[in-house]
């Protein structure tokens, strides 16, 4: 919805920033759709670490103490495990990118819990996490309180948004944007109970005042006011609906609506994952327009434009994606530096760390949409602050 709204005018802001979830099930094939996040409290005790040995493929039980790295610990002895999610995600790429990695694909590390079951017993770990540990078993057959975990990095959220103004309204007015499909703050709004808490004040405190207030001064509360199917932007909107999915179903390619899907998702994940750099992003943003050009040439979509068809619904979800995955590749090719969700290979310290350029990119990236395959416009919005001045925050 978000994405439709863009497309019809609003901007949208800060699309590059995605957060990556450190602590998820590793990906066994490449038919899997997505990773199973696990909840990062298991960072409170469990600790991360791989071989010493690079393509050790040893049993993790059999690797002694002394051929263990824990690299967390090792990197950030004042946070250790406890660093945030993509400071945890990019050491664990890292590493695995080494050639440290663990289980059949190296794509994973440890989360050994050992050390806390003797330290607090099994009953006080199982007190814990037992919900966690019992979903961990049933999909990956591997007792957690006997063996270490295996964990990767995911995708977990995009932390941009629609633009709001302080009434919570878009670039359109009229068009207000609540609780995660805005950018207000920042990627807070997607944190579990934050997400939930700025739905709720978005909803009761915030929208009943300032939608209230925009329909009482342009009168469509009044009789005269109303806005019926008959109006001509209802009915513009319309045709170009049925325009769009007569488009999909007559295209009776030879592809799988998913398989557009997954080989978008392997570009976005590839050049505008974890790490960014200007070879993968402009890269990218040559072979998302041609993917474009062959879905909408190429793809098949079964069953009928008439009743329920959830693979209809997909195709127009992907085309979307198509456009908006461009969106969040010129977004991150424009930000050259490391910043919170959005890392710049190019952009990073002696030891690996992210490294902010405050001084050119201290400002909101709110991008406008000029249509399919023509290139969106960056507006800036600055960012000052007046009580607590930008530091780089070290977790060593």
């Amino acid at each position: 919805a978000a994405v439709k709204a863009w497309k019809r005018g609003a901007g949208f802001a800060n699309p590059c920033f995605t957060q990556i979830h450190p602590t998820c099930i590793p990906v066994s094939s490449e038919h899997q759709s997505k990773l199973t996040l696990m909840s990062e409290s298991l960072r409170n005790d469990g600790r991360v670490w791989v071989p010493k040995k690079k393509g050790d493929t040893r049993k993790p039980l059999d690797i002694p103490e002394d051929e263990r790295d824990y690299y967390l610990e090792r990197r950030y002895p004042s946070f250790g495990n406890l660093v945030p999610r993509d400071v945890a995600s990019r050491a664990s790429k890292e590493r695995c990118d080494a050639g440290y990695g663990v289980g059949k694909t190296g794509l994973a590390v440890y989360l050994d819990f050992a050390d806390a079951i003797q330290r607090l017993g099994e009953d006080a770990v199982r007190a814990r996490y037992g919900n966690l540990f019992h979903m961990y078993r049933k999909i990956t057959a591997d007792n957690p309180y006997k063996v270490p975990m295996m964990i990767y990095p995911a995708v977990h959220y995009t932390m941009g948004g629609l633009w709001v103004d302080y009434e919570l309204q878009t670039t359109v007015p009229g068009l207000f944007a609540l609780g995660e499909c805005n950018f207000s703050d920042h990627g807070a709004n997607r944190l579990g109970a934050s997400a939930l808490m700025q739905g709720l004040a978005d909803g009761y405190f915030v929208a009943p005042y300032t939608v209230g207030n925009y329909l009482a001064q342009h009168g469509s509360m009044k009789a005269d006011g109303k806005i019926t199917t008959d109006h001509p932007a209802f009915v513009e909107a319309e045709n170009e609906l049925r325009a769009r999915v007569d488009r999909l179903m007559n295209i009776n390619g030879k592809q799988s609506v998913e398989s557009f899907h997954k080989r978008l998702g392997k570009i976005m994940w590839d050049e505008c994952g974890m790490a960014r750099n200007k070879e993968g992003l402009t890269r990218a943003l040559k072979q998302i327009p041609a993917l474009r050009e062959e879905f909408w040439s190429d793809v098949r979509v079964p069953g009928s434009a008439t009743g329920c068809n959830p693979e209809l619904d997909k195709a127009g979800r992907v085309a979307d994606f198509l456009e908006f995955g461009e969106l969040m590749c010129h977004d991150a090719l424009t930000r050259e530096e490391s910043c919170g969700g959005h890392f710049r290979e190019e952009s990073q310290s002696e030891e690996g760390e992210a490294k902010r350029d405050d001084e050119n990119f201290a400002f909101g990236s709110v991008w406008e949409h000029n249509g399919e395959g023509v290139e969106p416009t960056l507006h800036k919005e600055e960012l000052t602050f007046e009580h607590v001045a930008l530091t780089t925050r070290s977790y060593k």
